[in-house]
C-alpha cells in the first residue's frame, strides 16, 4: 500500500480538477470573464487539510468551534458519518447531514466578492463531537495571492491584503470582519484601481 502522503496528494489533485470545473461553471453562470476568473484561482496553492476532532469529556461545556466564513475562493468538503458541520440559512443553524459518496462544497469569502454578494460565503461552525471521534478532509481553493478582486459592492483589493487585515482584527479585536471591511461604505482598507 503506498504511503498516506501520496494518497493524499492524488486526491487532492482529484479535488483540484472539481474545484476548477466548479469554479468555471459559477463563472458562467455569473456571466463574468472567464479569462479573467480562471487567472484569480490558484490551483498550486490549494490545500488539502485532514482533521480530527477528538472525542470530549462529557462534562466539558464545550458545544461548538468559532463560528466564521473563510477567507479562500471555495472548499470541497469529504465528512465521515459523524459529521459535524453546520450552516445559516435564513437566519437558522442547519445541519448539513451527510449524504453517503458527496461533497460539501462551500463558498467563501473571495467567491461572493467576485460574484457581487450572488454567491454568498457560508456563516459556519463545527459541532463537537462528545460520544465519537470525527475526521473530515477539506480541499480549500484560495485566490492568487497578487490577485486585485474587483466588485461593485467592494472597494478594489488585493487578496493578500485582505489576508493581513483579517489577521490584525482577529489580533487586536480577536475575531475577523472581513469582507464588510472592504465594503464600499464600509471600514477602512488598502485599495487598489
Amino acid at each position: 500500500m503506498p504511503p498516506i502522503r501520496l494518497l493524499l496528494e492524488e486526491y487532492g489533485r482529484h479535488l483540484s480538477r472539481i474545484a476548477r470545473t466548479l469554479s468555471d461553471a459559477m463563472v458562467k453562470n455569473l456571466g463574468l470573464d472567464p479569462k479573467e476568473c480562471r487567472s484569480n484561482l490558484d490551483e498550486s496553492s490549494g490545500i488539502l487539510r485532514v482533521y480530527r476532532y477528538p472525542t470530549r469529556p462529557k462534562n466539558d461545556d464545550l458545544t461548538h468551534m468559532e463560528v466564521h466564513t473563510d477567507s479562500s475562493m471555495l472548499s470541497i468538503l469529504n465528512q465521515d458519518e459523524v459529521g459535524g458541520l453546520e450552516v445559516v440559512k435564513d437566519d437558522k443553524w442547519l445541519s448539513a447531514n451527510l449524504v453517503p459518496n458527496t461533497f460539501v462544497i462551500n463558498i467563501r469569502d473571495m467567491m461572493q466578492a467576485m460574484s457581487y454578494d450572488e454567491y454568498e460565503s457560508v456563516i459556519h461552525k463545527m459541532k463537537v463531537a462528545k460520544e465519537r471521534e470525527r475526521l473530515s478532509l477539506c480541499y480549500f481553493v484560495f485566490a492568487e495571492e497578487s490577485t486585485i478582486i474587483r466588485s461593485s459592492k467592494y472597494r478594489p483589493f488585493l487578496y493578500n491584503d485582505f489576508c493581513d487585515q483579517v489577521q490584525k482584527d482577529i489580533k487586536n479585536i480577536g475575531h475577523k470582519i472581513g469582507l464588510e471591511r472592504f465594503k464600499i461604505d464600509g471600514g477602512d482598507c488598502v485599495c487598489y484601481q
